[in-house]
């Protein structure tokens, strides 16, 4: 069973109605007359200052074949663009608009986006790097090469909270997630993230969380199957590659568009 959530907080409190010097700003799914908009814009910022993304254009063509191509428009006239649903590919403010909060109003609808479809992790890659600082102001974090000079890649983890029945029995909990040579019987190998919380003991054995407990597949060191370990009491309901049946029939669910599992409750084992 999947508990519910008992709030946000702070996570929702921008949402598409955010305000600037224009008035509202909502963010919709883009046309075909957007695209053509927007590419005009883009086309000529790059004759006149040589950036931007007109390079990308068709990165941007093929967002509108595939529905995640999303604009803001002042009247009729598209004035910031963002490819990707949820963590963005490309995000642009046409340049006699910046500095309006239309950065801010994309990235909330794309943060209410994830909420709403379930979706644990939004990672992103910075460029130029300079738009780091925008997305760190986000809550966005480095991962990867934290080299100077490196690429610059970081994510921010939505997390999530539940309410746990008072008048049930508690239950202490362990979930780590491995490299995957953990499952190689070659000695112990350490958990890349472990974590330890409370949770509520139901009739039927299942296990409510606390919190959302989240395993992030870029972790594993050397590219290869995350492996999960969950301990109720002291005793091992499950350790496997995260991706199995024995883990799903524990309580481990996947999700594909984050690119994590994630564990709400511990199911109980048969028999």
């Amino acid at each position: 069973m999947k508990p519910g959530l008992s709030c946000w907080g702070d996570i929702i409190a921008r949402t598409l109605a955010v305000y600037g010097r224009c008035g509202k700003m909502e963010v919709v799914m883009a046309t075909a007359a957007d695209l053509a908009s927007v590419l005009g814009w883009l086309e000529q910022e790059y004759a006149e200052d040589g950036e931007g993304f007109w390079c990308n254009r068709r990165i941007i063509e093929s967002a509108l074949e595939h529905g995640d191509l999303w604009v803001i428009r002042r009247g009729d006239e598209p004035i910031a663009v963002q490819v990707g649903d949820y963590a963005p590919d490309i995000v642009s403010v046409r340049k006699d608009c910046r500095q309006q909060g239309l950065g801010d109003a994309l990235f909330a609808a794309s943060l209410q986006r994830a909420i709403d479809d379930n979706v644990n992790v939004l990672s992103i890659e910075c460029s130029p790097r300079s738009s780091w600082t925008f997305w760190q102001r986000h809550g966005f974090k480095r991962f990867g090469d934290l080299g100077e000079w490196g690429r610059i890649t970081a994510r921010r983890i939505l997390p999530r909270s539940f309410d746990i029945p008072t008048d049930v029995p508690s239950a202490d909990v362990e979930i780590g997630f491995y490299p995957e040579s953990a499952t190689y019987g070659r000695g112990e190998v350490p958990a890349i993230v472990s974590h330890r919380l409370r949770g509520g003991r139901l009739d039927d054995g299942a296990i409510l969380l606390e919190r959302r407990v989240i395993g992030l597949t870029d972790d594993e060191p050397e590219g290869k199957d995350l492996v999960v370990k969950i301990q109720v009491d002291g005793e091992v309901r499950c350790f496997c590659k995260a991706k199995y049946e024995e883990a799903e029939e524990a309580g481990v669910t996947r999700d594909w568009k984050g690119g994590a599992f994630y564990i709400d409750a511990v199911e109980p084992a048969d028999g």
